[in-house]
């Protein structure tokens, strides 16, 4: 169970004062990352002790999944989402009999999506982008040319398989008469996407990582280990291209998760996050205050971020 604020913070109010320091809109911009998107839950819910609200949010597969609720009706979408993962688990996602699949490699996708297609409709009531309360954006990857795709209109489940059909395990979804598959594979941080869209400040809401290990010659291995490389590159590229426009707030997350097919560790996960972001929160206010200027505010030890251009990074220390 997360302590309870400072007293010193308890002092400043109900709500922390963030919002005048963050040019608007506010984006909030959220990853994918599988069973880590419960990471995404505890960020909320340290945003929610703030007097920050999202003007739009934009997500990639199951940050698209939160995103989604949140955006649908704001009020209650963060106790919706703590309903949600604490019931996700993986036969929400590949089904009951997934294993069987297995013996016919010759097929497109190891699982349908009818797993993920129940899920969906189990858990949002609206039909389209236009009846969400916020708006919201679904990130997909186009599979023609291999560019991030993003759906802000129409129907929501197609928008929503789409930007989670991972490649190999669930099938690509058509939409306007394009294949799409999961949006990792192109802009699994969307950050980029929301400075297109208009951003003033993007709130990174990301998903947390996993030690990869010591290099292996295992195939299995090298290409767990050549997937988290390419990642990070897309991440760290993400970051610094809309750092260069807007204040982009990172908010840190827990780098010792499991797979992200794992919920196992759902509470754990979500708690972790929740008190770092709260941490966080709290020394970004102690060490700003005038409005923020473009760059990325983050711990100066996060994870992915070497190779940054000079200037660009701007260190929340505690």
């Amino acid at each position: 169970m997360p302590p309870a604020r400072p007293e010193a913070i308890r002092r400043m109010g109900a709500v922390l004062p963030l919002a005048d320091l963050l040019p608007g809109p506010i984006h909030y911009a959220m990853a994918g990352g599988g069973s880590h998107g419960a990471v995404q839950w505890g960020l909320l819910q340290a945003l929610a002790e703030t007097d920050v609200a999202p003007d739009a949010l934009i997500g990639t597969s199951a940050g698209a999944l939160s995103g989604v609720v949140f955006a649908e009706d704001p009020a209650c979408g963060m106790n919706r989402l703590a309903y949600l993962w604490a019931q996700l688990d993986t036969r929400f996602v590949v089904g009951e009999s997934w294993w069987s699949s297995l013996a016919n490699a010759r097929q497109i996708a190891l699982v349908e999506k009818s797993a993920v297609r129940d899920t969906l409709a189990e858990t949002i009531t609206a039909q389209l982008f236009e009846e969400l309360e916020l708006p919201f954006a679904a990130v997909a990857t186009d599979l023609a040319t291999g560019e991030a795709s993003v759906i802000d209109s129409g129907p929501l489940i197609p928008a929503l398989l789409a930007s989670s059909a991972i490649p190999g395990l669930l099938p690509p979804v058509e939409i306007g008469g394009r294949l799409l598959v999961d949006g990792l594979a192109s802009a699994n941080l969307p950050a980029v996407q929301a400075v297109r869209r208009g951003a003033g400040t993007v709130v990174v809401l990301d998903t947390g990582g996993r030690d990869p290990g010591d290099p292996s010659t295992a195939s299995r291995k090298v290409i767990s280990r050549l997937a988290a490389a390419l990642g990070h590159a897309q991440r760290r590229d993400q970051l610094h291209a809309a750092a260069l426009d807007v204040p982009v707030i990172l908010l840190p997350t827990p780098g010792d998760l499991g797979g992200t097919l794992d919920f196992s560790v759902t509470m754990s996960s979500a708690r972790d996050a929740y008190v770092m972001a709260r941490h966080f929160l709290v020394d970004l206010r102690a060490t700003h205050d005038s409005v923020l200027e473009p760059g990325l505010y983050a711990r100066p030890d996060s994870r992915g971020l070497s190779g940054l251009a000079d200037g660009v990074l701007r260190p929340v220390a505690p």
